[in-house]
């Protein structure tokens, strides 16, 4: 079981014996699950608790907002994944102004020295910590040896098919739609998580009813059509979302609209979650709704042939607009 304390609130405590790593970890891709997989690994060896401390919210969110990378994955999806990869603590380091100002040395000692009996750190190819990101790994190998702890940095890891493992990478998948892609990185498929808002109710009137997604802390991958499935309550249902500015109806703001299929509970005010696993085609403007009708029972059907769900019955005999 995951325990997530606020790593740095309210007196030490007793210092658990860990082997520990640091950082933002947004996407949790592969190159991510490969240090902390080590960690875990390390972590039993040793007869230890394995430790994951991040930082939420994204430091750049603090030191340089308009700076800041649009967030992959929120803290609650990172103690999601990290349970499934079998994490005994995830510490949350609050990123505020007073954590930023504190230099590199002193970050080591109070987040590590002083709360843990650190056995082994593992850190990533560019870990930086402290004021400024002053620290490197050459400051905090040296501070680990003077205290009789391990320290590995793990060497950069590649994805299959050669894609490089980065967040900033993911990022620009997503962006373009490239959902596939950005799987063969995060080693999932990327999920969009939200809550199900009130809408414009044009999807019922096409035979394709939506659940509005809003209240969304992520990226949201670029405007199209995608087979997805839809997280509702810890259940995966099949579904497809379209990602745009209604072109057909004259446009508007960015909307995230979900048709479940074969679905017909009230949704309203529901978490949400979507997993992207396959891009259908483009945004684009049809001439009339009955063409978008028409367009959209031919996505409904593509979506449900690549997440392998039954075709809808009676779907053909549907009633002209």
């Amino acid at each position: 079981m995951l325990t997530v304390p606020d790593w740095l609130a309210g007196p030490a405590g007793p210092r658990l014996r860990t082997v520990l790593t640091v950082g933002s970890f947004d996407g949790l891709h592969l190159g991510h699950q490969f240090l902390v997989d080590r960690v875990v690994r390390g972590a039993r060896e040793k007869g230890a608790a394995s430790l994951v401390l991040t930082f939420e919210p994204h430091p750049l969110s603090i030191l340089s907002p308009s700076a800041a990378p649009e967030v992959l994955t929120t803290f609650a999806q990172k103690a999601e994944i990290l349970e499934s990869l079998d994490v005994d603590v995830l510490g949350r380091l609050v990123f505020d102004d007073a954590l930023s100002d504190i230099g590199p040395a002193e970050f080591l000692e109070q987040a590590i020295q002083e709360r843990t009996e650190a056995l082994e750190i593992v850190t990533g190819p560019d870990f930086r910590f402290g004021r400024g990101a002053e620290g490197h790994f050459g400051l905090l190998s040296a501070w680990a040896k003077a205290r009789g702890i391990a320290v590995e940095a793990c060497r950069a890891q590649i994805a299959p098919g050669g894609e490089s493992l980065s967040s900033s990478r993911l990022r620009g998948l997503l962006k373009v739609g490239h959902v596939e892609s950005a799987a063969k990185i995060l080693g999932r498929p990327y999920r969009l998580d939200g809550e199900v808002v009130a809408g414009q109710r044009r999807g019922r009137t096409l035979g394709f009813p939506t659940a509005n997604l809003g209240g969304m802390a992520q990226l949201v991958p670029g405007p199209g059509v995608y087979a997805v499935n839809a997280v509702l309550r810890g259940r995966r249902l099949p579904a497809m979302t379209s990602i745009g500015h209604n072109p057909t109806f004259k446009g508007g703001s960015l909307t995230v609209e979900t048709f479940v299929f074969d679905f017909s509970e009230e949704l309203y005010g529901e978490r949400l979650g979507l997993e992207f696993v396959r891009r259908i085609r483009n945004m684009i403007r049809f001439e009339s709704p009955q063409a978008l009708a028409d367009q959209l029972a031919r996505d409904e059907g593509l979506a449900r042939g690549f997440l392998g769900a039954p075709p809808r019955k009676g779907w053909w005999s549907r009633k002209p607009l």
